[in-house]
């Protein structure tokens, strides 16, 4: 997720193989800062920003064929009810046990969880399963569905960039990766994520994001994973929603990137189109607007699909929620805003009852997040979007998902 009019003003972290996302969930990790360099003067960037809000404005508000109701919508005859996990960062075992055991308590069935290719294939070649193969295990008798993140990919991969974020120089070294990793796992992992938010630089190496290149990234992940086992559903890369130019930090406004992508080619490259949707400040019933971060700015992706005749296709959220940091936190630490506990908990179930009334394109919903690990300090608004926290005290989200899920 990407709110731009707050970091625009920012200095960009700079990270060497660590967990590079600026995102909900995980601060910087970084070890110094570095200013993304401008590649306009300031006239021009100011004239490119105008460009793609008139850009976007066009994408959005143009006459697109409707496809509501006119063709069936594969993948979206399931229980809507998800969330995000950590659980590779996940110590002790009873800690791992007690979460999913909480999770399927409050009716959650989909787990989004990571399988970092740099841990499971340090060198090439060279696999290590065993603490994955304990994950899906468990998850499978607890009944979850995991949609796996497959990022992360090892430095062999990219041996000129130090990111850990970095894509691989060749994507035939993901097709083997993601072929592999479905060959073992299609069985008991319903989908896999191909990368994560490429539309953001932070995701993408540091370098300035690129549609055709991630196209040929999700390309060559998809055969892997139809190479692998062909029933495993394969989901696009969510996409950050931002404001931002590639022009100024190196990111793209999602709208933009998705049009791009299907420009190069990705449209036969997945089954299911991920999205993020998080409500920042407004209601859920907000309507959508090209200028305006929201929960219903999900139907200007929608269009653009249609607009290219992907209307078949479902669209499964992978972030979803509003932030209840205490108000007590100073207003500019206040990166994704600030709703009450109670305003949280209403808003994350409202949200999604409205969407499977309104939206007939929609699946999962996974919820960001469950719970942390006990690395996210309590002064970090992130810490806020948690159903339960580290001691495992559910907070009043929970409470209020508990017993309404879709049976």
């Amino acid at each position: 997720m990407r709110v731009p009019d707050r970091r625009l003003m920012q200095s960009w972290p700079m990270h060497h193989k660590s967990d590079v996302r600026r995102r909900p969930g995980r601060g910087p990790s970084g070890v110094g800062l570095r200013i993304w360099p401008l590649r306009r003067q300031s006239v021009a960037v100011v004239l490119a920003a105008g460009l793609v809000v008139l850009a976007v404005g066009l994408i959005c508000t143009a006459v697109y064929p409707s496809l509501r109701g006119s063709v069936r919508v594969r993948h979206t005859d399931v229980n809507p009810y998800g969330a995000n996990f950590f659980l590779e960062r996940e110590v002790e075992a009873w800690k791992r046990e007690k979460t999913l055991a909480m999770a399927r308590a409050a009716g959650i069935v989909w787990m989004r969880q990571e399988f970092p290719w740099a841990e499971i294939e340090p060198e090439p070649g060279r696999f290590e399963w065993a603490k994955y193969d304990r994950l899906v295990d468990l998850a499978s008798r607890y009944g979850m569905q995991i949609i796996a993140r497959l990022d992360r990919a090892p430095a062999w991969t990219h041996p000129g960039n130090p990111f850990a974020s970095a894509p691989p120089d060749d994507p035939a070294t993901y097709r083997a990766f993601v072929r592999t990793f479905v060959a073992r796992y299609g069985h008991k992992v319903a989908a896999v994520q191909l990368w994560n938010e490429p539309n953001l630089a932070a995701e993408w190496g540091f370098e300035p994001v690129d549609p055709a290149s991630y196209a040929r990234l999700l390309q060559a992940g998809y055969s892997g994973a139809r190479e692998g086992h062909r029933e495993t559903l394969v989901l696009s890369a969510p996409l950050a929603t931002t404001l931002e130019d590639v022009s100024l930090r190196g990111n793209m406004n999602e709208l933009l990137f998705l049009e791009q992508m299907y420009q190069a080619g990705a449209g036969a490259s997945f089954d299911i189109l991920s999205a993020n949707a998080f409500g920042l400040e407004r209601p859920p019933e907000d309507p959508p607007d090209p200028n305006v971060l929201n929960f219903r700015r999900v139907e200007l992706l929608r269009r653009v699909m249609e607009h290219y005749g992907d209307g078949r296709k479902a669209i499964w959220i992978s972030e979803y929620g509003w932030n209840a940091p205490p108000a007590a936190m100073p207003r500019e630490l206040l990166t994704w805003g600030r709703v009450t506990p109670q305003q949280q908990a209403e808003y994350t179930v409202r949200g999604i009852a409205w969407a499977r009334e309104h939206w007939p394109w929609l699946g999962a919903v996974c919820i960001w997040y469950f719970r942390q690990v006990g690395d996210m300090p309590p002064d970090q608004p992130v810490y806020y979007f948690a159903l339960v926290d580290p001691e495992f005290r559910p907070q009043p989200v929970y409470e209020a998902l508990r017993g309404r899920s879709a049976p």
